[in-house]
Parts: structure tokens; sequence; C-alpha cells
């Protein structure tokens, strides 16, 4: 290796080390921008660092455990962050070479005004795992913590629990959602997109950053995960409606209700939040009411055919994508914001229309943000019928349908017509009576 390249990739290791460690304090990956590293194969390669070093954290975790005798230094600096990155590159992206994922990460380490006085136990620690450690002895359920597994097999049986905590370790796949299908099936054909349902298409390969890809510079789609479309298809949205979305950013949905042509009133908390969902759709050239507000509180001067409150939760159905949630969240997490969605359904009904459809999502795999939410509300709100899902309205396809006519998808399941699986995502739909 040149010492161009090594200084190269000392960079691109400090980089990566860098952005891990705001991520171990408890704030979300946000992968690395054009602006921080111009080259696209420099910044490729600083994304994957992070992303698999993520996605294993809990096996690197272990790992760590053993080779740390007296544990993780404290007020370290870069000295974890650095340390995953070597893990992930020495256990996990083998053809990278050992050598660089060694001397690198102590290059980081030593470095950093605070770690550099672990350099030694940091060489020493990697060249244990080095000689120490194989992939095939690792156990797949160090993926997750062991709380949030023991949930998932206790709700959804073992076998489902090891398919979610295997999906965390495939791709995700890229889900467009189209503005006008029928109008554009050659431009998803150009760009080898396959048909799932409703306005969704799935790309498979691609080589090129999805700015590039073709339709998005004229805003003909936008990427949104397929599960993410089911609560907006599922609530049949037509031109006459007028429809409130509730938690709005950043915006998918709100382009999807807004793509029917009704009139959409958006609705979000954070300001800065809701720019997104502007930018979002102005890009597709899509128009919305936007309003800041309270969803506890919201008052409206009208009432909705259509209200969709995607409410806030633990987020845990994102982890394919956004690993790191399940490691910020913790068991009391859940109930807490149990009673948020509790306050915001109570409000939500208040502004749907009699004859009108309320649709209650969350992206979360846990039945206190979904099932046993939707059942309170039931038995709280005598003005309220459940709408089952059927499953000729998802084109034959049951596996998400619950006995009690709610949707349920999980990591791990199956989509129609296309290969890969998708986001953890729970609907229900209500019909106002009175």
């Amino acid at each position: 290796m040149s010492r161009s390249s090594q200084a190269t990739g000392f960079e691109i290791r400090r980089a990566a080390a860098q952005r891990l460690q705001t991520v171990l304090t408890g704030a979300p990956f946000v992968p690395f921008p054009a602006r921080d590293i111009a080259d696209p194969r420099d910044r490729a390669l600083a994304n994957k660092l992070v992303t698999v070093s993520l996605r294993r954290h809990g096996q690197i975790s272990q790992i760590l455990a053993s080779v740390l005798e007296k544990g993780m230094p404290k007020r370290a600096g870069l000295f974890e962050a650095a340390l995953r990155i070597g893990v992930a590159q020495l256990m996990f992206l083998p053809d990278m070479g050992d050598h660089s994922a060694i001397n690198l990460a102590v290059e980081v380490i030593k470095k950093d005004r605070r770690a550099g006085r672990f350099a030694k136990l940091a060489n020493a620690a990697l060249r244990n795992v080095q000689r120490g450690f194989a992939v095939d002895d690792l156990d797949p359920k160090d993926l997750v913590p062991s709380w949030i597994y023991a949930r998932w097999c206790t709700h959804y049986g073992e076998d489902a629990a090891a398919k979610m905590v295997q999906s965390l370790l495939v791709q995700a796949p890229l889900d467009l959602t189209a503005k006008n299908a029928d109008e554009k099936k050659d431009l998803f054909d150009q760009i080898g997109a396959v048909h799932s349902l409703g306005a969704s298409f799935r790309v498979g390969e691609r080589e090129v950053p999805v700015e590039e890809l073709a339709g998005y510079q004229d805003g003909h789609w936008w990427v949104q995960d397929f599960a993410a479309t089911l609560p907006v298809f599922l609530s049949d949205p037509q031109k006459e409606h007028s429809i409130l979305d509730i938690c709005a950013a950043p915006g998918g949905k709100t382009a999807q209700l807004a793509a029917s042509g009704a009139q959409v009133t958006a609705v979000d908390l954070d300001g800065k939040r809701l720019e997104r969902v502007k930018e979002n759709l102005d890009r597709v050239g899509l128009t919305a009411k936007l309003v800041e507000a309270d969803a506890t509180n919201l008052s409206t001067e009208r009432q909705y055919d259509r209200v969709i409150l995607d409410a806030p939760c633990s987020a845990t159905g994102t982890f394919r994508r956004h690993p790191e949630v399940i490691w910020h969240r913790r068991e009391k997490d859940i109930a807490q914001r149990g009673e948020l969605q509790a306050q915001m359904l109570q409000n939500a009904a208040r502004l749907v229309k009699p004859g009108g459809q309320l649709v209650f999502c969350t992206c979360s795999l846990e039945p206190e943000e979904g099932e046993q939410q939707a059942k309170s509300f039931l038995s709280s709100h005598a003005d309220f019928d459940l709408k089952p899902i059927e499953r000729e309205e998802l084109g034959g396809w049951a596996d998400v349908i619950l006995n009690d006519g709610f949707l349920r998808t999980l990591p791990g399941m199956k989509i129609p017509n296309n290969e890969g699986d998708l986001d953890g995502f729970f609907a229900a739909r209500f019909t106002r009576t009175e």
C-alpha cells in the first residue's frame, strides 16, 4: 500500500469512526453526503464501514467483551468507535484485508487526543480478534438486544423472530412510489423496477446513486419502503376527499395522498421536518396544506373524509435500514410512547367525518404500539367500527392480515411479485359510524 493510499484509508477510517461515535452516543446514523466526502468510492466505503459496524453491533459487542479483559476504557475519545470499525473490517469485510483493518484502526486511535494512550491495547485486541474468532461461530441472536429478541419470540414465534434477525444482514432493497404508475410504466421498466402493489415498485440492483436513476430529477417517483405505502393504499384516497395526514414528516404518505388529487392537510409538530415535507412535495410537483401543530391537541375548523395517523413509536420495524434504533431503545420507552399514541388517537377521532375513515399506523414491531392500541381504541369509542382489511384488497396477499382484520408486516416476510422483504409495520382502519 502506497503512502497516499494509506493516508486516504486513514482519513476514511477516521471519518467513519467519528460518525459511528455520534451514533454510539445516541444520535441516528446519517450517511455521509457528497459535501462531506467528495469521492464517491471513498464515500461509499465510509458509509459501508459504519453500516456494517451498526448491523453487527451486538456481535461486535460480544467479541470486544472477550478481548478487553477490563472492559471498554472510559473517556477514551474515538477508541471504541475506531475499534468497532476495525473489528467490522476484520470479521465481516475480509476482502479489504486484515493488515489495513488493524493498522488503520490503531492509527486513528493513536492520533486521537483522548484515545492515543490506548493504542497498544487496541492493537492487541484486534490481533486477538484476528486469531480467535470466525463469523460462523457467532450467534445470530446477538445481532439484536436480548430483551427485544425475547419479545419477538413471544409475540411472533421463534421462526419468525429468527427471520427478522437475519433480515438485518441483507441489504434493504430500494422501493419507489410512483406519482402516476400507469403513465410511467416504461420508466420503471427502464430502471429495472418491478411492480409490487399499488404505486410501489422495487429496484433489484442498481449501479448509480438514487439521484441518478431515471425519473428522479423529473419528480416521477420518491423513495418509500413498500410497507410504509400500505396504510395510504388501504385508505383508498379519492379526488373528492378531504384528508388529514397527522405526523406527516418526511412526507411519503403525504405525497401518496396528494397524488390521488385529494385535498390534503399535512400536520407535524416539528417545523423543520415540515420544511422537508415541502421540499419533497416540491420535487415531485405535488401540493398539500402544511400545518405545524401538536397532534395531541390539534383543533381544526372542519372534519375530514380520511384521517391518517402515523403515530410516533419505537420504530423497531425500521431496524433493517436503521440498525441503531434497536440499540437506542429501552423497554420502558414502548409504554411511554403507547400513552402518547392513545392521546393522539383520541384527538384524531374527533376530526373524522361521520362515515369517514381513520387509519392508525406505526412502524413498530411492538404490539403495545399496534394491536393493543387499536383494540383499546375500539373498546373506548362506540362511534367507530373496525373496517377489516381484506385479502382481495392486497391482491390475495393474506400473510399480513391478522385474524382481527389488522395489518401486520414483519421483516423476513416475502412481498408480492418481488424478491426481498420489508419493514415492520402495523395498520388498523376504522369507520366513524355517527
